[in-house]
């Protein structure tokens, strides 16, 4: 609406000096106007369009029709010619971004034959359009006076821009309807390589038609050619290796650099007389491949910058319509439309025969080689400038063809994306989630009965969310005593079991197999391998050839549920192994693997007597993240080792045997809505009261620690540290109440029995000390585990909490306690846990430093309330803004956006901005 209202005032104030008489604003005030206006109604159509599923650049088109001096004449034709000085830098960023487009290193294997059969359809095409052209010459309304060469160079120009296609065209319908598959890809790929053939191609049509006349020998006419392509080639990779350069190491104000760029390349092209279109997709293609790992803000900068250098253009070229011509040449342009929608066909059917690209999603191929838009105004606006005659006739009856086929083209893409299989039927892209853990527990019931638990875990929540949004299947092993009398044939339950949405396929896994492979290799060997702790990993070869055995199973197991190549997010150190199994049966398969505990440095990691084989196993997914930079960074050095190993630093991915992982820090999060929901819920209190009768907690002030009782969590070393403050500060004795809730786990192995008995002990020793008569005693030791909805009511209930980990690759604790918290409350939060990144607001330690713990225990006790306040909402706000839904979507689209990869700039950010 304010759009709209901006543009009715901007209207009625240029009428107002068109009526009133006075003079036209001489120079720079004419221009100002003139792009001021047409930039602020381009847009305001473009917008409209846009919301109908219409491509924006008709709207700029139609605009600057309706506006210009042929028809509303509020942008009158002194204004129009104004409109063309961005002319030059408009075609010149066209060429740029479609070079932008195309990475050689993500066609990998592919390239040959998708270049193969690029180039068998687009000779076709040419072919027959050029002998179309000839012989219907004398009915062309262009110039058909002309002679046999001058004729030539027309009808080559003609059929080199009514063969162009438009790349970002086609991936904002691809985008658009989430299609993904091999017909998308293909498709892609080709219209971006058939334009980049089509910009020499038309460099040299030029060249021919304006030497037709020239007095020039041919030697004359070959230098002058060699230096407009050579040189536009060589200045173009120049100035794009200048660029990508700065993108890497200075990265500011990008949108107005990569204008200033543009502007380069045509005045140098204008100067030297080279052809800068061909300069800019060449300095397009350097950059796109120097700075992969910039590509967002590349990305970001394309969308900025080009929006209005883009609107202006389409605007004028509108503007500059004659419409009774273009309203004549509509028959044409349909016969010549049709015509080159055959030509299509036919080149695509014989390209399939001699490329052997698969047929049944190459055979759809023609649908996506329709739309036309941006390159193909940029050489009509050329041609028409350079030629103002038979030019400007040429450019009339390509934007009439450019508007059937913008009309025709995404509909016939959007139904061969339908029948080449790339539309999902149901929701989008049902997902596969592969964990050991499973979202929900069979067990039986005292009664005889049957009752199932679901898992409380932040990330299990936030999956299960995602699960029941999505469908799919999530495959784990089956833990539960009553799990295999709910299943069906193929060991499936529908859950959750209130409101199903999503298959479970429970993985059975025997004893003493299971022992080896979680306990062993798992938990005896990764587990302290891992963690910076004195526990001395243990690898033996049965764990490790039961490790991959159950791998295996798991990786057969996803073959067996995998009805189409869908995404499969694996979860976690347990299944390291199952990416390279499950490769071997489904190789086009898409993987992504979070592993969530730290991953080692190199010197570490090389303990392990099997650390290549995790590591190279792992570079089978085809996205694997961590938790931090810090395990990322890790992980590639790791990788570095390996001599088949390409890592690319600046990329974050590595190339191993012919394929690419990306690896990524994505840290994750907690499900904050929910926590706030339970904060604010009106059984609350009750809850509260539930608890402090249970704890006893009658003490004024109260402190929380909530781990699963491993050695990693440094619960012994917290308890030390809470010895000493009592020491320090006997005052404190009866009126603080610390409450440890300490959930044991894999208590079978020796080092978790040991910490058991060692807490257990501690805990009766430090009460035994500090004991005051009638008083609670200093430490609540509790070893059951609560619900959601209880540690939500004792976080509320805790003016301080105590994260101590040894090491941890994030512990989901701190910010579970942020998120329940009002403006008030402390984070006591160790160095070493990875929250520690995030949350710089907390009172951080050395748990090892029993005297510096105990200094920020009593700081957290004594603490003034508005630097509570403080602290407690600095750090709400990033938990809040990092939650588990936005970690789980940041893997699952990272992992989707490879699909549509190399044309990543025109996927993401350029959907309505077509070339």
């Amino acid at each position: 609406m304010r759009q709209a209202i901006a543009l009715g005032i901007a209207v009625l104030a240029v009428m107002w000096v068109q009526w009133s008489g006075g003079p036209v604003p001489p120079g720079s005030a004419a221009t100002a106007l003139a792009l001021g206006f047409t930039l602020l109604g381009g847009a305001l159509v473009g917008d409209v369009l846009g919301r109908f599923n219409l491509p924006r650049l008709t709207g700029y088109l139609l605009f600057g029709a309706i506006a210009g001096p042929y028809l509303g004449n509020v942008i009158t034709e002194s204004m129009a010619g104004q409109l063309q000085i961005v002319t030059g830098l408009a075609t010149t960023l066209i060429a740029l971004v479609a070079g932008l487009t195309f990475s050689i290193d993500r066609l990998g294997t592919r390239l040959r034959a998708i270049t193969g059969f690029a180039a068998i359809t687009l000779a076709v095409l040419v072919t027959g359009l050029a002998t179309a052209a000839w012989l219907a010459w004398p009915w062309l309304p262009i110039a058909p006076e002309a002679g046999p060469m001058a004729r030539l160079a027309m009808v080559a120009l003609l059929a080199v821009m009514a063969a162009s296609f438009s790349p970002t065209m086609t991936a904002a319908v691809i985008t658009e309807t989430g299609a993904r598959g091999r017909l998308s890809e293909l498709v892609l790929a080709v219209v971006v390589i058939a334009d980049l053939v089509l910009l020499v191609a038309f460099s040299l049509a030029l060249a021919f038609a304006r030497y037709d006349t020239a007095a020039v020998n041919d030697a004359g006419i070959l230098a002058r050619l060699l230096w407009e392509i050579g040189g536009a080639v060589a200045v173009g990779v120049f100035v794009g290796a200048v660029f990508a350069l700065y993108l890497r190491y200075a990265g500011r104000e990008v949108p107005l650099v990569l204008l200033a760029v543009c502007a380069l390349l045509t005045q140098v092209g204008s100067t030297q007389q080279f052809e800068p279109l061909l300069a800019a997709v060449a300095a397009g293609l350097v950059i796109e491949n120097l700075s992969i790992a910039q590509g967002e803000a590349l990305r970001a900068a394309v969308t900025r910058g080009a929006t209005p250098v883009l609107i202006l253009f389409f605007a004028a070229v509108g503007a500059s319509l004659q419409l009774d011509a273009v309203a004549t040449l509509g028959g044409v342009a349909l016969a010549a439309a049709a015509l080159r929608l055959g030509l299509v066909r036919l080149g695509t059917i014989l390209g399939l025969r001699a490329s052997g690209l698969d047929r049944a999603s190459g055979g759809y191929a023609w649908t996506g080689l329709i739309s036309q838009a941006g390159i193909t105004l940029g050489f009509a606006s050329v041609v028409s400038a350079e030629f103002p005659g038979w030019g400007q006739q040429m450019q009339t009856l390509i934007v009439a063809l450019i508007a059937v086929n913008e009309l025709t083209g995404p509909i016939l893409l959007r139904h061969g994306l339908a029948q080449a299989g790339d539309l999902a039927t149901g929701p989008p892209r049902p997902l596969v989630v592969v964990s050991n853990r499973e979202p929900y527990l069979h067990r039986t019931t005292p009664d005889g009965g049957i009752a199932a638990t679901a898992a409380t875990g932040g990330v299990a929540v936030a999956l299960d969310a995602l699960m029941r949004e999505r469908g799919g299947v999530w495959i784990a092993h089956g833990a539960g005593d009553a799990d295999h009398l709910v299943v069906d044939s193929r060991d499936v339950v529908r859950v959750p079991p209130q409101q199903p949405a999503y298959d479970l396929r429970r993985l059975w896994i025997e004893e003493p197999l299971f022992s080896a492979y979680y306990g062993g290799f798992a938990n005896e060997g990764l587990w302290p391998l891992c963690h910076q702790v004195d526990v001395r990993p243990q690898f033996r070869h049965e764990d490790w050839a039961a490790y991959r055995t159950v791998n295996a199973r798991f990786a057969q197991t996803i073959d067996d549920e995998l009805s189409a190549d869908g995404p499969v997010f694996i979860q976690d150190y347990h299944l390291a192994m199952v990416a390279p199994e499950l490769r071997l049966r489904r190789p086009a398969v898409r993987t992504a693997l979070f592993w969530h505990i730290p991953w080692p440095h190199p010197d570490r990691l090389r303990i392990c007597p099997w650390h290549r084989e995790i590591v190279t196993g792992l570079l089978s997914n085809d996205l694997l993240a961590f938790q931090l930079e810090r395990d990322r960074l890790n992980f590639l050095a790791a990788a570095g080792e390996d001599p088949e190993a390409d890592v690319e630093l600046e990329a974050s991915r590595v190339n191993y045997r012919g394929r690419h992982c990306s690896v990524v820090a994505v840290p994750i999060g907690v499900d904050y809505d929910r926590i706030q929901e339970l904060a604010a819920s009106a059984g609350l209190e009750a809850e509260q009261s539930r608890l402090r009768e249970l704890l006893g907690l009658t003490a004024g002030i109260v402190g929380v620690g909530v781990d699963r009782l491993d050695y990693t969590k440094g619960i012994p070393e917290r308890l030390d540290a809470i010895d000493r403050v009592v020491r320090l500060r006997p005052e404190l004795r009866g009126r603080l109440t610390f409450v440890q809730i300490a959930v044991p786990s894999r208590s079978e192995l020796e080092s978790y029995s040991a910490i058991e008995a060692e807490v257990g002990a501690r805990v009766a020793e430090i009460n035994a000390r500090h004991a005051v008569p009638g008083r609670p005693p200093l430490i609540r030791y509790h070893t059951t585990a609560l619900s959601t909805a209880s540690l939500v009511a004792l976080y509320r209930m805790a003016d301080f909490c105590i994260v101590s980990s040894l090491h941890d690759g994030m512990n989901l604790v701190a910010k579970e306690y942020v998120a329940a918290r009002g403006d008030d409350g402390v984070l006591v939060l160790s160095a070493w846990a990875g929250a520690a990144q995030e949350l710089t607001d907390a009172l951080i330690i050395n748990p090892y430093d029993v005297d510096g713990f105990a200094a920020a225990l009593v700081r957290a006790v004594e603490m003034p309330a508005d630097e509570r306040a403080q602290r407690m909402r600095a750090m709400r706000r990033i938990v809040a803004g990092r939650n588990v839904f936005s970690w789980a979507s940041d893997i699952l689209e990272g992992l989707e956006s490879l699909w549509t990869r190399p044309l990543h700039y025109a996927v993401r950010g350029l959907e309505g901005t077509s070339v």
